[in-house]
């Protein structure tokens, strides 16, 4: 990305039609977006190609990191084939319900959500399955897998793929029973192709594929896959949307610069955009460059969101770990829990075999509210970092 690209020298300033988006989905026609680079498992086969597979799998990211936006473009994705029946089902609310609630829940997104689609797709067994969802409702894991033994047997030539979004919501009654009966599904139906039930996708915060409940992993036949951050390209692509509607370019240094700072994390890549392009350069097509960066930055270590009270939160319960990572040569170990519990978060990752803060922007805001005693501490010490 040059200063001044050649087609926009001559062009005027135009208003921005899309936003950088800082809360919810993203929608393409109302904010810039940029599909993730690399979202693979341990095999390298990407999500199309598991779902394609029959594969059931779980995806781990921290919280704005993009797997709702991530996972709703699949599901429109997909949606251009007649065959597909996507159901996007989400556990955020669901921690405190009884067993009852949450299958009533559960059984209300899963009926609407299917019968809209097989009414779409003009399903020539619509009527039959609405005739056998009027009789069965989910009031446990069994009467859960029955539901899906059923329809495999009425539409087998479709393919369901259920993605649940926010899986650590769901009630730590059920977490075992609701795991076990996804298992047994899959097992029960892998090596048969013309099946309804077709792909599972579990989407959270943790590594469901390391939960264990009752001494046993109930969950070990899926495959893992982890949500990336932006790669330095995503952050390119992002911003020349910008550039395209507007005339006003970014210079390779300024993109470069807000990839090393936030490494990628979509929420912090989005916001430093909107205040590049709000707050310290508006209505010009003067380029945005590294020195623009440098001010953005420090506005947003000033500022006061959600992303950094939630991030403040979480930092807090592990407190004693997160500052000798933060100050000491700390080797990232995979199943230390606290380590585990903090790099879901989002605050910490593994680097050369250690453990570091996820960027320089979380870096900076904890380092300044959270650890003040110690930074004293090092500095009377003569420490650097």
């Amino acid at each position: 990305m040059k200063d001044n690209p050649e087609n926009i020298i001559d062009k005027p300033y135009r208003k921005p039609l899309r936003v950088f988006e800082k809360s919810g989905v993203v929608k393409p026609e109302m904010s810039y977006y940029v599909p993730l680079d690399n979202v693979v498992n341990s095999d390298k086969q990407d999500i199309r190609t598991m779902i394609d597979l029959g594969r059931y799998f779980s995806m781990f990211a921290p919280r704005q990191s993009g797997k709702t936006t991530f996972i709703e473009a699949i599901r429109e994705d997909l949606h251009k084939d007649k065959t597909y029946v996507i159901i996007i089902l989400s556990f955020q609310k669901y921690k405190e319900l009884d067993k009852n609630r949450f299958y009533s829940l559960v059984e209300e997104d899963i009926y609407g959500q299917l019968i809209t689609r097989l009414e779409e797709v003009a399903c020539e067994k619509t009527e039959t399955v609405k005739r056998f969802l009027e009789q069965h409702h989910l009031v446990d894991h069994i009467s859960f897998s029955k539901l899906f033994e059923e329809l495999n047997r009425l539409i087998q030539f479709k393919k369901i793929i259920i993605f649940i979004d926010e899986f650590d919501g769901i009630p730590l009654s059920e977490l075992g029973n609701f795991l076990a009966a996804l298992r047994d599904l899959y097992q029960k139906y892998k090596g048969i192709k013309q099946k309804a039930l077709y792909s599972v996708g579990l989407v959270g915060i943790r590594n469901i594929t390391k939960l264990v409940v009752g001494g046993v992993s109930p969950f070990n036949i899926a495959d893992h896959v982890d949500l990336p951050p932006f790669s330095l390209n995503n952050v390119r692509d992002l911003y020349s949307q910008y550039t395209a509607e507007t005339n006003q370019p970014f210079t390779e240094e300024a993109v470069k610069m807000v990839h090393e700072e936030t490494q990628g994390q979509p929420w912090l890549v989005n916001r430093l955009g909107a205040l590049l392009t709000v707050n310290i350069k508006p209505g010009t097509k003067e380029p945005i460059d590294d020195k623009d960066v440098e001010k953005a930055v420090q506005l947003l270590l000033r500022e006061k969101n959600n992303h950094f009270d939630n991030l403040f939160e979480k930092a807090k319960l592990y407190k004693e770990t997160f500052v000798e990572i933060v100050f000491d040569n700390v080797e990232y170990l995979a199943y230390d829990e606290e380590q585990s519990w903090l790099e879901q978060y989002g605050l910490i990752k593994d680097e050369n075999r250690h453990a570091v803060v996820a960027n320089n922007i979380y870096k900076s805001i904890f380092v300044k509210t959270f650890f003040k005693d110690r930074l004293v501490k090092h500095a009377n010490h003569g420490t650097t970092r």
